[in-house]
């Protein structure tokens, strides 16, 4: 019992850094959903996924329930930071970083280990590389 729950800290503790680190560019940028947000859907995705674990113990077909249950519930949380202005959609980023959040917590509540940390860290780079060189077109139609 003891191992079981010490596994599990592990586990959310991972996820929780991850999304920490990725909820990280997020607020050096000052873009929507920070640390917090992104924590909590890391430790969040890993959670229902270490219940979809649980359950496939009597029940196989619980963890392809769970994937597809999430898949839906992240889509929606994902759709909510983004916003349409004229011919200008803003917030895809965000969005995909929810997603993939999401997918890291997952990875890593099944003991994928290498997906979760490899995907976790190439997110974040990638954000931390895009968000640096500003996109000329987007700044000129920026309103004062």
């Amino acid at each position: 019992m003891q191992q079981e729950i010490a596994e599990i800290a592990v586990r959310l503790m991972i996820s929780g850094l991850i999304g920490a680190l990725i909820g990280f560019e997020r607020r050096v940028h000052h873009k929507a959903i920070g640390i917090a947000g992104m924590v909590l859907i890391a430790i969040g995705s890993s959670s229902y996924m270490l219940l979809g674990l649980h359950l496939a113990e009597t029940d196989p077909s619980s963890v392809s329930r769970t994937l597809q249950g999430f898949l839906s519930g992240i889509g929606f949380l994902g759709g909510a930071v983004i916003f349409k202005s004229g011919f200008d959609v803003k917030g895809i980023k965000a969005a995909a970083a929810v997603w993939i959040t999401g997918a890291a917590g997952l990875a890593i509540a099944t003991s994928y280990w290498l997906l979760g940390l490899t995907v976790g860290l190439a997110t974040a780079a990638i954000m931390f590389l895009s968000d640096s060189f500003p996109d000329p077109v987007r700044e000129d139609r920026q309103e004062p």
